[in-house]
């Protein structure tokens, strides 16, 4: 599955909130309960590694709850790229054992607009046959990392705005 967005904020800082500052988007999206970043680090081929968790919002009636396995909502998070290199790959793993539990894939950030705004591919890879389920976890994965961009982009117009 690909996905293409066009945000009109620079690629770099942009690059930078989705890669290693998404967590502290989480509050902008109402599908998510939290994130924490769990570790960063840089290795020594000097790939910037990322672990997130992050805890979805579910709203579940009270006769369906016992139903859900523990850790349905939970999910770790991996981003990893390459300094100077304008492509992240993420791996996503559920806590839950019902769920298929891994999907993954990247995200290339290119100019846009003259350089003034930055194109985002999304290409996503899960495992699950069932075309009903690829079409709405691709539909759910598609929606969440268009929310973190948006985010991304109105936190990266924040800071860039003048101050009087």
């Amino acid at each position: 599955m690909k996905q293409v967005l066009v945000l009109m904020q620079p690629l770099g800082p942009m690059m930078e909130a989705l890669c290693e500052h998404s967590c502290e988007l989480a509050p902008a999206l109402p599908h998510v309960e939290s994130a924490e970043q769990l570790s960063r680090r840089v290795s020594v081929e000097g790939r910037v590694v990322c672990v997130q968790r992050w805890r979805a919002r579910l709203s579940v009636p009270a006769l369906l709850q016992p139903h859900l396995e523990q850790g349905l909502q939970d999910w770790t998070l991996t981003l990893e790229r390459q300094i100077g290199a304008f492509e992240c790959h993420w791996r996503a793993e559920s806590a839950a054992v019902q769920l298929p539990g891994r999907c993954q894939g990247r995200l290339t950030f290119t100019p846009a607009a003259g350089g003034r705004g930055t194109r985002i591919e999304l290409h996503c890879e899960f495992a699950v046959s069932n075309e009903g389920l690829r079409t709405l976890f691709g539909n759910l994965l598609v929606s969440h990392w268009r929310g973190l961009a948006e985010a991304a982009a109105r936190r990266v117009s924040a800071a860039t705005l003048p101050t009087a």
